[in-house]
């Protein structure tokens, strides 16, 4: 039987995994570094969530998962498989910063006008570049979606501790956003009626699920740690250079939309928007991608990253499908 992703890549030369973590808190530091210095960002920005999403979520989630066992066998790299990853990441960064404004012109103005209409259009579109292409290219290489997670024969044995693990770190997720983060901001101004979140929170949650759990996990979790771990043979290498990758492929997305991006109030430069995305968002990337490595439970994923995007996103959704 062959070895598992998990026991062949589990970084037995501790020095290795050591450089690894060393080098990315080294990058971490710096892009920290530049936020405060160059553009005057206040340290308790940064920090509170370098010492949460960068120590106390992958803690907590590395306790909970300490007996867990991936069994999804690993594909040996093929040939060239660096240059196919490669140009899948460049792909998605093209999308992110030019590729959604030359799709929609090929659309209708009317489709883009409906706010529904258009909701409906974005889950298609980043559904067809982050899932649809970057799989037929892998299935092009035999690769099929069993070797991505996508079993729930392979999920059923540890439902009860997914769901578990799905309960304390969706708490941890709501504590932070509420209380150090801005993502309850919409949140808290909406002054939502009780018949607006009781039906408008299950039905966001089940749509992000799709919306950014199913795409952006899937390439960023179970295709590009999964093969990075691979090709660096190492679960620790996997992890943070998955997680830094995830990071910096939305700076150029951030610095074309302008000052507005993130509640930024003015114009800022490219440096800025890849120290502000190693800093916050690569740090959620390897939070997620500790769990991954240890579960290969895409669906948990799938709906933690959904909770992730949930509170920031509630006002939107609730005015875009008028829920009343």
């Amino acid at each position: 039987m062959p070895e598992t992703v998990y026991s062949l890549y589990r970084d037995r030369n501790k020095s290795f995994r050591i450089r690894y973590i060393i080098g990315f808190i080294l990058i971490w530091t710096v892009s920290a570094g530049i936020l405060h210095f160059g553009f005057q960002q206040p340290l308790s920005d940064s920090l509170p969530i370098g010492l949460i999403f960068g120590f106390c979520f992958p803690f907590i989630t590395r306790l909970m998962v300490r007996h867990f066992h991936p069994k999804i066998a690993g594909r040996p790299a093929f040939n060239k498989e660096g240059l196919v990853i490669s140009a899948l990441v460049l792909w998605i960064v093209w999308y992110i910063s030019y590729g959604t404004g030359w799709i929609n012109s090929l659309v209708s103005t009317n489709l883009l006008a409906s706010p529904r209409a258009n909701a409906v259009y974005v889950l298609l579109k980043k559904g067809l570049i982050f899932f649809v292409i970057p799989f037929i290219v892998y299935r092009g290489f035999g690769f099929r979606l069993k070797d991505f997670g996508f079993s729930i024969r392979r999920a059923t044995p540890g439902f009860g501790r997914a769901v578990l693990i799905f309960i304390v770190l969706s708490a941890a997720i709501i504590l932070f956003q509420f209380y150090f983060g801005r993502g309850a901001e919409s949140f808290i101004k909406g002054n939502f009626s009780r018949h607006q979140l009781l039906t408008g929170l299950p039905v966001c949650f089940a749509w992000y699920f799709f919306e950014v759990g199913l795409v952006e996990e899937f390439f960023f979790r179970a295709l590009l740690q999964s093969r990075l771990t691979v090709m660096l043979k190492s679960n620790t290498a996997g992890i943070l250079v998955s997680g830094l990758i995830f990071g910096l492929v939305h700076a150029p997305g951030l610095y074309l939309r302008g000052a507005s991006s993130e509640g930024m109030r003015e114009q800022l430069p490219f440096i800025f928007w890849a120290a502000y995305t190693i800093t916050v968002m690569s740090l959620s990337g390897i939070f997620l991608g500790i769990l991954w490595n240890r579960t290969r439970n895409i669906y948990l994923l799938m709906a933690l990253h959904a909770m992730l995007d949930l509170l920031p996103n509630i006002a939107d959704f609730i005015q875009t499908w008028g829920i009343k």
